[in-house]
């Protein structure tokens, strides 16, 4: 469902700049997002895993200072 979700906000917000935050709290989420960033060509971050998980996540180039990929 995260990956359902995030789908149609990217789809809803296409400028350039969005920026999205997801919260998970299914652990499958950990697999699951990294891995429709990379098909969709997104930059993700993963900011913290405890008391649940959560992803920045946002389109390639459309932040100044990147990020580094964990995972």
């Amino acid at each position: 469902m995260p990956v359902i979700k995030l789908k149609k906000a990217l789809t809803q917000n296409t400028a350039k700049e969005s920026v999205f935050l997801l919260a998970l709290t299914d652990d499958g989420g950990l697999k699951d997002i990294p891995a429709f960033c990379q098909q969709q060509k997104l930059e993700w971050a993963l900011l913290q895993t405890q008391p649940f998980i959560e992803f920045k996540i946002w389109r390639k180039g459309s932040l100044e200072e990147g990020g580094d990929k964990s995972g």
